[in-house]
């Protein structure tokens, strides 16, 4: 004898097939993601892999300090990456920029010309400077994957070398 209120298969099936949907809604990125960041041209594809599914993106700067600019990149209100420009003494090397920032080491991995650094969940690195503003510093660049986005070690190494690239070319550094 079956009670009224057991499901039949089929209902069974839909049912799942609804919870399915809703969960993968859950999982995509229902913004488009900038080409710039903060005014730093940023192509969409490297910033993409680090950030986590929501509804909306924005940014905003924060310029706490003479020589430091901050990006924050929010998805729906919740902090996931943080971009820093900044000027340091000259010939301070990656390293000791790194060993101030989050989310990376001067022990983390370092590409071949040393210029940059980078984790999973941070990178930082040295931008060239045709002429730079400031002749006695140099320039550094950093990017930190902030909860929750997502680590992901290959896309830090490529996203601090464009994002260097890209300061290096902007008003910042001439």
């Amino acid at each position: 004898m079956r009670s009224g209120s057991q499901l039949t298969l089929p209902a069974v099936f839909v049912l799942l097939l609804g919870l399915g949907a809703t969960a993968c809604s859950a999982q995509e990125k229902n913004y488009e993601i900038p080409s710039s960041m903060c005014g730093t041209a940023v192509s969409p594809g490297l910033t993409e892999p680090l950030l986590p599914p929501g509804d909306e993106i924005s940014t905003a700067v924060s310029d706490r300090a003479d020589g430091m600019t901050r990006c924050l990149v929010y998805v729906d209100d919740t902090q996931v990456l943080t971009f820093n420009i900044e000027w340091w003494e000259k010939g301070t090397p990656p390293a000791r920029f790194a060993s101030v920032f989050p989310n990376v080491e001067p022990g983390d991995k370092e590409t071949e010309d040393g210029r940059f650094i980078y984790s999973d969940t941070g990178a930082v690195g040295k931008v060239t400077c045709p002429e730079p503003r400031k002749p006695d510093d140099d320039l550094f660049v950093a990017a930190r994957v902030d909860e929750p986005g997502k680590p992901d070690e290959a896309a830090m190494k490529e996203l601090i070398a464009a994002y260097a690239e890209a300061v290096g070319k902007s008003g910042e550094c001439t």
